[in-house]
């Protein structure tokens, strides 16, 4: 039995996967989308992407894929909404927004997965004095959700 296996993009038919991928012009989307075989038709991808953030926006695109049969959707969020009780912060109050609506489809059944990331060594947050993890890496994680037998409601990396 092989225990580590190597993604290569296929679906159950045998068919390459086509990812549609939201936020493409810099950071996370971008790097992905020239990794990844994508589609300018988001009925045609086999895998959603929801990486551009942009106020409440990955929520209602997440809401729109969901009614895609069969689309496996990856919301790339944050784990910026822990912790946030003594200051104001609106993204990470967005972010948590997205992380309830992905619980709320998953125990509906969708394919639905948040990522939710610390720091990611992006120009986004080039300034923060923290550690971050690479492109390469989220990419990485990326390539093994698609390989798992069962969903995973989400996910927390920290570097």
């Amino acid at each position: 039995m092989d225990t580590n296996p190597t993604p290569s993009h296929q679906g159950a038919n045998n068919y390459p996967m086509k990812f549609f991928i939201t936020g493409t012009r810099r950071g996370i989307g971008k790097f992905l989308s020239n990794k990844l075989p994508t589609t300018q038709d988001v009925t045609e991808a086999d895998v959603f992407i929801n990486c551009k953030h942009d106020g409440f926006e990955q929520v209602r695109l997440l809401y729109e894929a969901a009614k895609i049969p069969g689309i496996k959707i990856i919301n790339i969020s944050s784990n910026s909404g822990d912790g946030i009780r003594n200051k104001v912060h609106p993204y990470a109050v967005e972010k948590i927004a997205l992380d309830a609506a992905n619980e709320q489809l998953f125990y509906q059944g969708v394919d639905t997965i948040s990522l939710r990331f610390g720091y990611i060594d992006t120009d986004r947050v080039a300034h923060i004095n923290e550690p971050k993890m690479s492109l390469d890496y989220i990419y990485e994680v990326v390539e093994w959700i698609l390989i798992q037998p069962h969903r995973i409601k989400e996910l927390t990396i920290i570097p």
